[in-house]
């Protein structure tokens, strides 16, 4: 631990007491530069010495070594911490509540009392009414499981009914399936027919739209194609012939590349019916190829027609053999109507079956359910059920009575302890402040938020004000007014005082001195002080 002078109050606080003040836990108490921390405090107790040595490791528990034959009682409210004082009325309302109640004694009342609760008495005696309930339910329920194990009885008596007719009636019922599988087989086979009569009605509507052979009607084509081919020679041999003839005059040739003949301006003119003959021949060829291309398509039609023509005349064959092969042995209307009825009856049998099994597993599950209400039931005695119902009843009622009675108690102890502790509270405040500016001094209990809590008011001039609207040093004055006056009332061994002069002013330190040497009297004191003030007051006799 440190060494300073609040440090070795801590570690007396923690020597006797083995805890840590409200505001901090026990590893704040170690040295930073220290793992663990170790304190001995020695003193007498009716004239006999004694020690206390306690260790803590940090993060680990507290040792204890002593020559007392028991404990100390002592409560880290010993400590009192002169810079948080003040802060006793100033904060939130659930704050100051425990706070007060700490100082009038009463927190570990509160919390007894709050621990007293009927809730377990009163789910034990809503589980008892209910199971009282049940056992008046029991007659109905024993009426309902009988009417289920008669319809239960009944489902088997007509499932082993039909089951019977199921097993006696199956080899018809082979029968029946094979009747409709014929059936069946028959109309698929008749609407195969229908479907091929239909496809060789429509081939032979086709085929009369298609075109007969004729012998001849190719040759045309095959006329116009070979006059085609003449031409395209006798056009390459004009167009050549002339070619040379043209070369031969413009390079002054003398003799005929033809023929080898001399050349004259007369040869040369009679010459000149080869361009005419290339004229005429090629007006012919256009006037041919558009004759050819029209015969073409008209050939090409003709032709894809007679593939049509062909491939119809094969259908219209395949069909017809097929459908004079098609031979169908009929299932008369009696054996097809009979084996209908009977699978018919077959299926609402299945039916039935199944709905009566379906219903059968639903009333079992019903009858094992009413049979485990009525065993948990039958086990319950009424007349126990209902003395036990009467005793907690009882139980519940001086249970709300002593939580009641606690409370009224604490309130009325608490009314007395405040009532004694206000004049003591008023005497003590004049003390330490010493000053014109309140008329009067007070507190009153409130409620807030569920908890009672002190508000300190002063009044200046007519007119009262709290504690918020007090300076730093009026609140010091306030909070070690109230402290000093608890202690009269239930006076501590000893007091640890970390600088209660935080906050005063010299005339407040001087009444705070006449107060503490007052105290010293019955009080063992130890305080930690900065106030040369304090401290030549403290000593002076």
């Amino acid at each position: 631990m440190g060494s300073g002078k609040t440090s070795r109050l801590l570690a007396v606080l923690f020597a006797l007491s083995g805890e840590a003040p409200s505001n901090m836990v026990l590893d704040d108490l170690i040295n930073t530069s220290y793992e663990y921390m170790w304190v001995r405090v020695e003193g007498r107790i009716n004239d006999l010495p004694f020690y206390i040595e306690r260790r803590k490791k940090r993060g680990g528990s507290v040792s204890v070594k002593t020559n007392l034959p028991e404990p100390l009682n002592i409560s880290s409210k010993i400590f009192v911490d002169g810079r948080e004082v003040a802060k006793l009325f100033v904060g939130a309302p659930v704050e100051k509540a425990l706070k007060i109640s700490q100082l009038l004694g009463f927190e570990r009342y509160n919390q007894v009392a709050s621990e007293i609760t009927a809730a377990p008495v009163e789910r034990r005696i809503n589980d008892i009414e209910r199971q009282l309930t049940s056992l008046k339910q029991s007659e109905e329920i024993q009426k309902r499981s009988n009417e289920v194990a008669s319809e239960i009885k009944q489902i088997k008596d007509r499932l082993a009914t039909l089951r019977l007719k199921h097993m006696m009636n199956s080899t018809m019922l082979n029968w029946a399936e094979g009747v409709q599988r014929r059936a069946e087989e028959v109309r698929r086979a008749e609407l195969e027919l229908q479907s091929r009569v239909k496809m060789l009605e429509d081939y032979r509507m086709q085929l009369k739209t298609l075109p007969e052979p004729s012998e001849g009607f190719e040759d045309e084509l095959r006329e116009m194609e070979a006059r085609n081919d003449a031409l395209n020679r006798r056009i390459a041999v004009l167009e050549a012939s002339i070619q040379m003839i043209d070369l031969q005059r413009n390079m002054n040739v003398q003799t005929c590349p033809l023929c080898n003949a001399p050349l004259t301006k007369e040869a040369l003119e009679g010459f000149k019916h080869l361009e005419d003959e290339y004229r005429k021949v090629i007006e012919e060829y256009n006037i041919l190829q558009s004759r050819l291309a029209q015969k073409s398509k008209e050939v090409e039609e003709y032709r894809r027609g007679l593939e049509q023509r062909r491939f119809i005349e094969t259908q219209i064959s395949k069909l017809e053999a097929e459908v004079s092969k098609y031979k169908v042995q009929p299932v008369s209307e009696e054996d097809l109507s009979k084996a209908t009825q009977l699978l018919k009856e077959a299926e609402e049998t299945r039916r039935e079956i199944e709905q009566l099994e379906s219903r059968l597993s639903s009333l079992e599950e019903q009858r094992e359910a009413y049979e485990a209400a009525l065993a948990q039931i039958g086990s319950q005695d009424k007349a126990v059920l209902q003395q036990k119902l009467i005793n907690l009843k009882n139980l519940a009622e001086k249970l709300k009575h002593i939580k009641a009675t606690l409370i009224e108690s604490i309130n009325e102890a608490r009314s007395e302890r405040l009532t004694s502790l206000k004049s003591s509270f008023k005497e003590i405040f004049k003390r330490i402040y010493p000053y014109e500016r309140f008329k009067d001094i007070d507190f009153e209990s409130r409620v807030v938020r569920g908890q009672e809590v002190l508000f300190l008011k002063g009044k200046v001039d007519d007119t009262w004000i709290y504690a918020h609207q007090m300076s730093t040093g009026e609140n010091v004055a306030l909070s070690f007014a109230l402290l000093l006056a608890v202690n009269e009332l239930e006076r501590a061994p000893l007091l640890l005082l970390d600088e209660p002069e935080e906050g005063l002013d010299e005339s407040g330190i001087n009444g705070l001195a006449t107060i503490l040497k007052g105290l010293k009297m019955k009080t063992q004191l130890l305080i930690a002080t900065r106030s040369s003030l304090l401290t030549s007051l403290l000593k002076s006799e």
